[in-house]
């Protein structure tokens, strides 16, 4: 009766063998996360307190310039680094500082002028842009006002953020995110003088950015 019984066993063990080897093994830590990702969300309060840093991946700047009061042409700009110290509990702590490389992206365009040439924004000899805080004024409906200072060709002036909180989320790894986008307006003459700048005027700069807490 007994050999009987364990051969009878024996299909039964094969089975949990096989079904045991077609489980994918557990991901190792700090693997991305598999499956669906929960939303983000609009509450600034999910974001946790701490100092973030920017996703180079996932953040751009936008130029919107103004050709001779007929249209409009486009330059972007990569972001080099950033950081943010976030606390929504207390906004007045909020503090942003961004590096942008100042050499723009424009092809396939050819432009006769170069945007990069000395000319322009020279960036030869002033090879990147920075904005600091100074203070962050929240409105409602997750929008702030960013004052700061911005440093360009050289020049630091103030200037102003009109943000806006895409969203809270977290990265693949479980890290928590802030996603944030906005306008700033910068008078070109407040940093040059050159005749390119003076015929540019005010520029529209588009802002987008993920932060993560690391």
């Amino acid at each position: 009766m007994r050999s009987w019984i364990g051969v009878a066993a024996v299909p039964f063990l094969l089975a949990g063998l096989v079904q045991a080897q077609d489980r994918p093994p557990p991901p190792p830590k700090g693997a991305p996360l598999s499956g669906p990702m929960a939303p983000a969300s609009k509450d600034p309060a999910a974001a946790p307190a701490g100092t973030y840093h920017v996703d180079l991946e996932h953040s751009s700047v936008v130029a919107r310039v103004l050709h001779r009061g007929l249209s409009y042409n486009v330059l972007r700009f990569g972001v080099r680094e950033g950081s943010l110290r976030w606390n929504p509990a207390d906004p007045a702590s909020i503090a942003l500082d961004v590096t942008v490389d100042a050499k723009p992206f424009y092809a396939p365009i050819v432009y006769k002028i170069l945007p990069e040439g000395p000319q322009s924004l020279n960036v030869a000899k002033y090879p990147e842009a920075r904005f600091v805080s100074t203070a962050v004024r929240v409105k409602n409906g997750g929008r702030a006002v960013v004052e700061g200072r911005l440093t360009l060709m050289g020049v630091t002036k103030p200037v102003a953020i009109e943000a806006e909180l895409v969203g809270v989320g977290q990265s693949m790894e479980g890290a928590p995110m802030v996603g944030f986008t906005g306008t700033m307006m910068v008078d070109t003459a407040q940093f040059t003088q050159l005749p390119m700048a003076r015929m540019v005027g005010k520029v529209m700069v588009i802002l987008d950015a993920e932060f993560l807490k690391q």
